[in-house]
């Protein structure tokens, strides 16, 4: 019996490893994506982001109880539930044995379908929704870039249903690298890309991009498309805090911080700004 009353029973198939399941345990599959090196680099990296982007965010907005979209290891959710923040997050089945490991709370963390995820959780239950680097994913075969014809639409239902477990008066924050901007420090080349855009990221280490064109990324104005017809204010927000830059040549992050710092507020919503952070306000 699941203890928190925000996880609807009634929602739910199974449970995977004790912990609540969206998809059936005999069904469960997951894209074999998360590597052992970059499950400890969340439990550091996300802690710092939380302390001084996310935290700052909860305070601004005064949200107290939130949900983690994608959660990963659930380092930020553990992270922000230690701060007195109500938390709870969901993610793929491949991330069970590392909630495991970690001993997480299993009324806290919800295994979803990584395909049109129904969430086990009332509609307005959350102050604020967030999810950092996952909608990029969203509707792709791989779990990274290899989009699926309808990818659009399964990324719309995906925001939509994220929307819906957001009380009115209250916050989506969906934050990932932005498609219009020709830099991207998180990620390899699009499955697409062309030779010259592979070449180019194995010798500088970072992936530089098209600004234009299809690509797995995404950027404001499909945000916009997701949300057509529901009553909703967007605000881009700076990433200063957010990204850490750690694939950027050490003599660069310095240049790469200082021009997210000072990125004028009026090119936040733009292909200027590196990453889209864009907080929507649901009316």
């Amino acid at each position: 019996m699941i203890e928190s009353s925000l996880i609807r029973e009634e929602r739910l198939v199974g449970h995977i490893d004790g912990y609540p399941s969206t998809i059936a345990p005999k069904i469960a599959s997951a894209f074999d994506s998360i590597a052992s090196a970059y499950a400890e680099s969340q439990l550091t990296d996300n802690i710092q982001k939380t302390d001084r982007y996310l935290l700052p965010l909860l305070r601004r907005i005064g949200a107290r109880t939130v949900l983690d979209a994608g959660c990963g290891v659930g380092a930020t959710a553990e992270r922000l539930r230690e701060q007195g923040i109500d938390a709870y997050g969901f993610d793929l089945v491949e991330n069970v044995k590392f909630w495991r490991e970690q001993q997480r709370s299993v009324s806290r963390f919800v295994v979803a379908a990584p395909i049109d995820p129904v969430l086990p959780f009332a509609g307005g239950a959350f102050d604020l929704v967030y999810s950092f680097g996952v909608i990029e994913h969203v509707g792709t075969t791989n779990g990274h870039s290899v989009r699926r014809s309808d990818y659009h639409e399964v990324r719309r239902r995906w925001t939509l249903e994220l929307l819906r477990v957001v009380r009115k008066g209250g916050y989506l924050f969906l934050a990932g690298p932005n498609r219009c901007f020709p830099i991207d420090t998180a990620h390899g080349p699009d499955t697409m890309a062309m030779n010259w855009e592979k070449a180019i990221a194995a010798r500088v280490g970072v992936t530089i991009h098209r600004p234009w064109g299809e690509n797995f990324l995404w950027g404001y104005s499909d945000v916009q498309q997701y949300l057509v017809g529901r009553e909703v204010a967007i605000e881009p927000l700076s990433v200063e805090g957010l990204m850490n830059f750690s694939r950027v040549a050490r003599p660069l992050r310095a240049l790469a911080r200082a021009y997210v710092r000072w990125l004028p507020k009026s090119l936040l919503g733009t292909g200027f700004n590196p990453w889209i952070a864009a907080l929507i306000k649901k009316a």
